[in-house]
């Protein structure tokens, strides 16, 4: 009977079609009816509180607006009339459900055909009127129809909810068929989500599986939002007040959970959208704890999708490639609940009666949602379990393959406690020590201590271990079984597991590239030829000895004479080879007192700490008897040496390392140059030694200047005496600006730049910035006729010199009959080839040439015939006396005229006065040059209005 009934229930329960409406308001019950939607044929009415049920009777103006999406409005009442008429056979028992248990207040009552009222009933949430004996989502008022009567119902309705409610009509007996069949149903949905939850929760605790967990609290909070929505808490009606915000919050819960278990099954979302997954959820239930009931239902409708969707894409976007099945079960499951949605809006909208059959598939979906949520779990796991044997495969793999590393390796591998107990060794390790296997090596050695060959050295490593857990390349001394010492380097880490403490150590023979770095290190601190200290290692003793707290430190400085006669006579074998002998000379000689460096070519330097100045000379007086006493024989010759020493006492100059050496240095020089084979000592009240100390100086400016462009180009103008020209000719003059903003002349310097080889570099800077301020200045360059410029004699026979010089007319595209270079008459006699080549190469490409201090040589004329000059610049020496000297004034007519005979041009120097100006352009003399004319001024502040 009962299999029946439910049958029945299934199929005839929810059928609205077994009564008919004659007119709005009438409902018209048979025998066969069992449920109808009173919903559907009230007539509804929206009235004051204070209007009573007669005026609600009387009222005849239906509410238009009655729809899911209203609310009533606020301080009225809804009133909802229908009259229901019994055409049965017999009286019949009925029953009316309004869905809704949380109605703020309700008034039922039943009247007859003349408005008298036959029962009445009120309700309101938190009382215990209107609910059945066992949990059930309505609000019941059971009444009774006699054969054949009529009767009014009419319901007012007092909420803040929406307008829409399902009202029903039941036989007493149907309901109680569909209460015992949603009960069993219930109970059995119930029942699966306790089961399934309890599952999950006890594996979680097995497994400690995080997804396991969530899924269980999902399931647990499923089962208690279904008993909580199918009116669980009716038996308790305190709790009915708080049943929808309950509700809220277990929907608010359960996406946050779902969140947590899409996290857990796709790692891949990112931090920023897991953070959405979690406001979405917590924004619904603040808007629930903020707004009222209506706007709760809503907002919840509204944002339950949008929860979904925003989950199903995270899941499509980042799901696992790999595992495709995981991320179309994850999605099936949503998938059941979003058709649990559609199901609960269609029957929210349209007020439909829940049947037994509906209910049964809302169940349906239900499970099968949490199934797929379950198989999703199930499938990751899987996955995640392959991935386990896959990485537990290879691990298994890996630990062969580092046994094989570790028995094959060719270092040497070991374990061993703390306090040196040997546990276990590779076949490398024994080799290394020298024992045959790893049996022996272990049976022997009592203690690792035993592979040091100072027991202190593990003390110091096993310390270090201990302090910071792992030792790395630490180059120890060891000894092997047979008592052999070598080098090995060593690396050791701490490791701590449930049987103690111990050492696991890898190590390697570095014996051949410790010799080889010893070796490194003496060739970088010794000479590669004589074995003595090298100048930069002997540079830092030096400083070390200064720096120190040594009475006196004395320095030696050597230099060989007649070296050079040894080198270019039998070849560099014998020069190296007296180099060696002679450094092993002085060594002997100085017996282990003091250092030894070779400071260059066939220079020496000896430090002595520790000893006066007077013992410092007596070991130089040894070193300069031994070498003169000295042979050297070579290829059946004999040669004789000698040595100049220069002596310095450290404590009496600056105290810098580099002005000691250059001190010695300059006391060496003059003891060379006072016949050599001699000692030097340094004074600083030697005038001679200020004299050499003042042109270093002037070295060290020159080459500050060179660096930081400190010299400055000046011009002294021509004067045309013979014709009119309005081309401009000068010559370019050199200043050295100091440091207080004054300027110093050429002939304080250039003499030192001779001497110190500095002349070239000096000559490239003055051709170089004369070129350049000619590109820079184009009017200028176009008014001048001819500049001239002064070169050396080192510059002439300087080949780079040359290169130089053509390199910058090329860059600067300045004409070559622009420029007039300058040679002394002394410099083209004394290097008179390299004169000539110079002169021809840049002759034949237009730049003209010019004698200068002409009539200062002993055979000006001779030479003057030889050399294409095309100017001639009369010593100053002759002019500046000539109006007071018949000679002088002679030898200037006389050079006038062999000039002109030869086609050249002739200029007159040191032209301080008109009358020697007009003298000379009576003579003949083509252009006079001196103060008379013009001072020599800036070449940058050359003023535009010579121009032309």
């Amino acid at each position: 009977m009962i299999l029946v009934k439910v049958l029945r229930c299934l199929t005839l329960i929810g059928m609205l079609s077994c009564t008919t409406s004659v007119s709005a308001g009438q409902l018209l019950v048979s025998d066969d009816t069992e449920v109808a939607s009173l919903r559907e044929v009230s007539d509804a009415v929206v009235l004051s509180q204070q209007n009573t049920y007669r005026e609600a009777l009387d009222a005849n103006t239906p509410y238009k607006e009655l729809m899911a999406l209203r609310e009533i409005p606020e301080h009225q009442r809804l009133w909802l009339k229908s009259e229901i008429v019994n055409q049965g056979t017999s009286g019949r028992d009925l029953v009316i459900t309004i869905n809704r248990l949380k109605i703020e207040q309700l008034h039922f009552y039943l009247v007859d055909q003349q408005y008298r009222i036959i029962a009445s009933s009120t309700y309101q949430a938190g009382s215990s009127d209107g609910h059945a004996d066992w949990p059930s989502p309505y609000v019941r008022f059971p009444f009774t129809v006699g054969n054949t009567d009529s009767v009014t119902v009419l319901i007012g309705i007092k909420d803040k909810g929406s307008a829409n409610y399902t009202v029903a009509l039941w036989d007493a007996g149907a309901l109680a068929v569909h209460d015992r069949m949603r009960l069993i149903l219930l109970g059995a949905l119930l029942g699966m989500l306790f089961i399934a939850f309890s599952y999950f929760l006890l594996s979680y605790l097995f497994q400690r599986t995080p997804t396991r967990f969530w899924i269980s609290v999902c399931f647990g909070l499923t089962m208690v939002l279904v008993f909580v929505s199918q009116g669980g808490l009716s038996r308790w009606p305190d709790l009915i007040p708080v049943s929808e915000m309950l509700i809220a919050s277990l929907i608010t819960m359960t996406a946050l959970t779902l969140a947590k278990v899409s996290h857990n099954l796709f790692p891949r979302i990112p931090l920023l959208f897991r953070l959405g997954n979690y406001l979405l959820p917590l924004g619904l239930l603040a808007f629930c704890l903020w707004r009222n009931a209506f706007d709760a239902t809503h907002f919840i409708y509204l944002l339950c999708p949008v929860i979904g969707v925003y989950q199903v894409a995270l899941v499509i976007f980042f799901r696992d490639r790999r595992h495709p099945s995981l991320s179309q079960l994850y999605a099936t499951a949503w998938a059941m609940l979003f058709v649990l949605y559609a199901i609960q809006l269609k029957n929210t909208l349209n007020s439909t009666v829940i049947s037994a059959g509906m209910l049964l598939i809302v169940i349906m979906v239900i499970m099968l949602a949490m199934l797929f949520f379950a198989f999703s779990l199930e499938q990751k796991e899987r996955s995640h379990s392959h991935q386990q044997l896959l990485s537990r495969d290879q691990t298994i793999s890996s630990l062969h393959h580092f046994y094989d590393l570790f028995r094959n390796s060719v270092e040497g591998f070991y374990t061993s406690t703390i306090e040196g107990t040997l546990k276990s060794v590779n076949p490398a390790m024994c080799s290394l020590f020298g024992y045959d296997d790893e049996a022996s090596m272990l049976a022997s050695v009592h203690n690792t201590r035993e592979f040091y060959a100072d027991s202190r050295d593990r003390d110091a490593l096993v310390a270090e271990i201990v302090e910071q857990g792992q030792v790395l390349g630490r180059e120890i001394r060891g000894v092997r079984s047979d008592g052999e010492e070598f080098w090995f380097c060593v690396s050791c880490q701490l490791k701590k597991d449930s049987n103690g403490s111990f050492l696991y150590g890898s190590l390697y023979d570095i014996t051949e590239r410790k010799n080889s770095s010893l070796s490194i290190e003496f060739l970088a601190s010794h000479d590669s030829l004589t074995g003595v200290y090298n100048r930069r290692e002997f540079e830092r003793l030096l400083a070390n000895a200064i720096s120190s707290d040594a009475e006196t430190v004395c320095l030696l400085y050597m230099d060989l004479d007649r070296f050079k006669v040894v080198n270019d006579t039998c070849g560099h074998r014998a020069g190296d080879e007296l180099i060696r002998e002679i450094a092993r000379l002085i060594d002997t000689t100085l017996s282990g007192t003091g250092y030894l460096g070779r400071l260059g070519g066939d220079e020496f330097g000896v430090l002595i700490t520790e000893q006066p100045e007077e013992t410092a000379y007596l070991y130089g007086m040894k070193i300069l008897n031994a070498i003169q006493s000295y042979r050297f024989m070579w290829d059946k010759r004999i040669f004789t040496l000698g040595v100049s020493i220069g002596l310095v006492s450290c404590r009496e100059t600056s105290g810098n390392p580099e002005h000691c050496l250059s001190m010695a240095d300059a006391a060496c020089y003059f003891a060379k140059e006072q016949g050599r084979n001699q000692i030097h000592r340094f004074r600083h009240d030697d005038e001679s030694m200020q004299r050499y100390k003042k042109e270093l100086d002037w070295v060290s400016a020159i080459n500050d200047a060179l660096e930081h462009d400190r010299f400055v180009l000046y011009y002294q103008p021509y004067r045309a005496l013979s014709r009119v020209t309005h081309a401009m000719h000068f010559e370019v003059l050199l200043r050295l600006q100091n440091e207080d903003g004054t300027t110093t002349g050429p002939n304080a310097f250039l003499p030192t730049a001779e001497r110190y080889n500095l002349s070239a570099a000096i000559d490239k800077w003055v051709v170089e910035k004369t070129l350049l301020w000619l590109y820079q200045n184009p009017e200028q360059q176009a008014a001048i006729g001819r500049l001239s410029i002064n070169l050396s004699g080192q510059s002439l026979a300087d080949r780079e010199f040359k290169l130089h010089v053509l390199n910058a007319f090329e860059k600067y595209a300045i004409p070559y009959s622009k420029v007039c270079f300058e040679i002394t008459e002394s410099v083209a006699i004394i290097r008179m080839e390299n004169t000539l080549n110079f002169m021809r190469s840049f002759t034949q490409l237009g730049c003209s040439f010019a004698l200068d201090d002409f009539g200062s040589g002993f055979s000006s004329y001779t030479y003057l015939k030889n050399l294409p000059v095309d100017i001639v610049k009369i010593d100053g020496g002759f002019i500046r006396d000539m109006l007071s000297n018949r000679v002088d004034a002679a030898v200037v007519a006389s050079i006038t005229e062999v000039a002109r005979a030869m086609g050249m041009e002739t200029v007159g120097e040191f032209v301080e006065s008109e009358a020697v100006m007009a003298e000379l352009g009576k003579i003949g003399v083509d252009f006079a040059q001196g103060y008379s004319v013009a001072a020599p001024s800036p070449l940058a502040s050359m003023p535009e209005k010579n121009i032309g």
